[in-house]
């Protein structure tokens, strides 16, 4: 049985790219391997992971036509239906494109096709604490339910940019609530405390790559010092395990599949 794994937030960095390189990873690591596949004008997951990992589907119009006219979208993208229900995927959606892509889904009732194919889904949100993350990640839960009601919906607290504390009992905490009532997974991500996190994202280096490292090529790379090395491999290594440690009531159950 086929699955597919999708990320997808409207709003940019909180964290999509890189949640789905650890989740590539650890399919990987399983012996499940994704196909990838960026579903994004900007191709991130492909600067990352190497163009020829990644399928890469620039949009065939220009956003502002899209914008313009939805439709005009729509048949090239059924390409990306044609590669999830051949084998395992992973879907970056890049910013902006989750409304566009969620109503191609919705309009070529792709859940329909997912169902006669045996197709079985993920769908993770990251949000960050920023009110637009927040409403932009609601936003596509939300969406994801009603027109993917069979799949898995896991809400990713990315802690990058501070706590959700203040959010406790908010209008949005309490749909998140209600969306939990009904399913939804929450897994926390830790902020990467690694001194060399800006400079492995600089050099476009994905975390399965990052975590084999030796602190003195991390040295040579980034120019730390090499006890400022041997930290920030460190602190990327236990971010990482903490991540997957997360992430493992989700996954278990589909890479051994």
């Amino acid at each position: 049985m086929p699955h597919t794994v999708w990320v997808a937030n409207g709003k940019g960095g909180v964290g999509k790219s890189v949640l789905m390189m650890a989740l590539a990873a650890i399919y990987e690591a399983s012996g499940r391997p994704l196909r990838l596949i960026d579903a994004d004008d900007k191709a991130k997951l492909s600067e990352f992971m190497g163009p020829e990992k990644v399928l890469s589907l620039k949009i065939g119009a220009s956003m502002d036509e899209i914008r313009a006219n939805p439709s005009l979208a729509f048949s090239y993208w059924d390409r990306l239906a044609e590669e999830i229900v051949e084998g395992d995927t992973g879907v970056d959606i890049g910013a902006n494109m989750d409304r566009l892509i969620l109503s191609w889904a919705e309009k070529s009732n792709l859940a329909s096709l997912f169902e006669d194919s045996e197709v079985s889904m993920d769908v993770y949100v990251p949000i960050t604490a920023e009110p637009l993350a927040v409403s932009s990640g609601l936003e596509v839960l939300e969406t994801v339910e009603r027109i993917f009601p069979f799949s898995r919906r896991i809400l990713v607290l990315n802690k990058k940019a501070g706590p959700f504390d203040t959010y406790a009992g908010t209008p949005e905490f309490r749909r998140i609530e209600s969306l939990r009532d009904r399913g939804l997974y929450i897994v926390e991500m830790a902020s990467c405390v690694s001194e060399a996190w800006t400079d492995f994202e600089r050099l476009k280096m994905p975390p399965a790559q990052v975590i084999t490292l030796d602190p003195k090529t991390v040295a040579q790379m980034t120019g730390l010092g090499i006890l400022a090395a041997r930290r920030a491999t460190g602190d990327y290594a236990s971010w990482l395990k903490q991540l997957t440690l997360a992430l493992a009531p989700v996954t278990h159950g589909t890479v051994s599949n």
